[in-house]
């Protein structure tokens, strides 16, 4: 039996191409995982980046020039991220290379089933290495360095000191080779020097914008998490997040995403609201998007017809 997946856009946040995705099956059949990629890549935006989920729950986001495919962490089982990936018409065996950012659970918590499976190398900081124990991954481990430019195929990969409670925490600058850039900065209290140095200019921003001091205040946590939160060592706050774009801003930037939103202590309208504010302040009209946790958000789905796909019946 032939199946045609077709996909529904069912959320665009700030209009454009940013979109969480659904599958749909025209002619019976449900299964998208091994569907046959036959879409093209948007003309203008050669870089594909694709959030399959951020929060406290689990964190991955894909990085594709169509080329090289890179995930950044990998907090969801495997077969989760796996999944994920084939709602937005990607395929995990395309996966070259995972980059960690730090050892907490909700980042690296299927990144060695994946990395084995998919056969793909991890790419981490000495202490991030050391510290989530990845000697003992049976993947071949490459050392990160903060500040170094390393190759990873076709794309160019910066990694940069954050300030969190882990070992080596990074952030992730990721570059074509027509200078089409991203940059990734979550789980860092406060905007470090490296981060502002690394993230200047990108084109696409991805910041970490986690709690609302007000819900945080109020929220059921208790007092001794609610200081680490705001602590150096932390999350970013709304207002921490629209300080933080005010000095990352530049005329190349073309989108904006909120990410690692507490579902406790934030909500999307709250981190949304804050960032096109002073994004207003500093006289750009730029599209902002949340990430949300428990679905793929598409910066740039595919143009055209996405799938065929045939089952044995």
């Amino acid at each position: 039996m032939r199946a045609f997946v077709e996909y529904s856009q069912v959320r665009c946040e700030s209009g454009g191409p940013a979109a969480t995705i659904t599958p749909r099956c025209r002619s019976g059949g449900n299964r998208v995982g091994s569907a046959v990629y036959t879409a093209r890549m948007s003309d203008t935006n050669r870089l594909r980046i694709v959030f399959l989920g951020s929060g406290s729950s689990g964190n991955a986001t894909v990085v594709t020039d169509a080329t090289t495919t890179l995930l950044i962490d990998c907090g969801f089982s495997a077969r989760e991220v796996a999944r994920r990936m084939s709602l937005a018409g990607l395929d995990a065996n395309d996966v070259t290379t995972i980059l960690l950012t730090h050892e907490h659970s909700d980042h690296l918590r299927g990144v060695e089933v994946f990395a084995r499976r998919h056969c793909c190398t991890v790419h981490a900081t000495r202490g991030t290495r050391r510290a989530a124990g990845l000697d003992h991954v049976d993947s071949e481990i490459v050392g990160l360095v903060a500040g170094e430019e390393t190759r990873v195929g076709s794309l160019s990969v910066v990694p940069f000191l954050t300030s969190h409670d882990a070992a080596e925490p990074v952030g992730f600058r990721v570059e074509t080779a027509d200078g089409e850039s991203f940059g990734l900065a979550t789980d860092t209290g406060v905007l470090t020097s490296e981060t502002a140095e690394a993230l200047t200019s990108v084109d696409y921003l991805a910041i970490e914008s986690n709690h609302d001091l007000g819900m945080l205040d109020t929220g059921p946590y208790p007092a001794f998490l609610k200081r680490r939160i705001r602590s150096e060592q932390g999350h970013l706050s709304n207002p921490d997040a629209a300080d933080a774009l005010e000095k990352l801003a530049s005329d190349r930037l073309r989108r904006v995403f909120a990410v690692h939103r507490s579902d406790t202590n934030n909500t999307a309208s709250l981190a949304r609201r804050g960032l096109i504010a002073r994004l207003s302040v500093i006289g750009l009209s730029v599209p902002v998007d949340v990430a949300p946790q428990h679905e793929p958000l598409d910066l740039c789905p595919p143009q055209g017809a996405l799938f065929t796909q045939e089952h044995s019946a």
